[in-house]
């Protein structure tokens, strides 16, 4: 007798129902979130832009937060994404896993849920590229990304 197959969580929970493995597990790793952005400071209604600038405490090599369980004491600003702000942060990039559930879209064949592999994101060049780590040095106006580099 064959066995019924059930579909995978993030296809039948919403998001306020996931467990907090399942949320952690819905993020595909590609560290656009950790990334500085920028927005005029005189016009909130301004567009806001991701810069290559990482936060200090992205680990450039693996790809993430170097300090991920204490990243909110050691970087001010550092944001608690949740259901709430997944709609409020409209400059998550549509290929953010949490956006696409959110709108009810599926996730790309690169996710690391679909494709197995925690590292999938990056042949298909969603992740945090070429990012240099912030300091005072730098005018993150020079570091803006071209947001349609981030379309699926």
């Amino acid at each position: 007798m064959k066995q019924q197959e059930t579909a995978p969580f993030w296809e039948t929970k919403r998001l306020e129902d996931l467990t907090k493995d399942e949320w952690e597990a819905l993020c595909d790793g590609c560290g656009l979130c950790c990334l500085n952005r920028i927005q005029d400071e005189d016009d909130d209604d301004a567009p806001i832009h991701l810069t290559r600038v990482a936060c200090h405490c992205y680990d450039i090599g693996a790809g993430q937060c170097s300090d991920y369980a204490n990243r909110f004491e050691k970087v001010e600003g550092c944001m608690a994404l949740n259901v709430a702000r997944v709609a409020e942060y409209e400059w998550l990039p549509e290929t953010c896993a949490y956006r696409r559930r959110y709108f009810g879209l599926p996730l790309p064949s690169w996710h690391p849920l679909i494709s197995g592999e925690r590292n999938s994101v990056r042949p298909f060049g969603m992740h945090a590229y070429n990012p240099i780590l912030e300091n005072d040095e730098i005018d993150l106006e020079d570091y803006i990304i071209d947001e349609d580099a981030l379309k699926v």
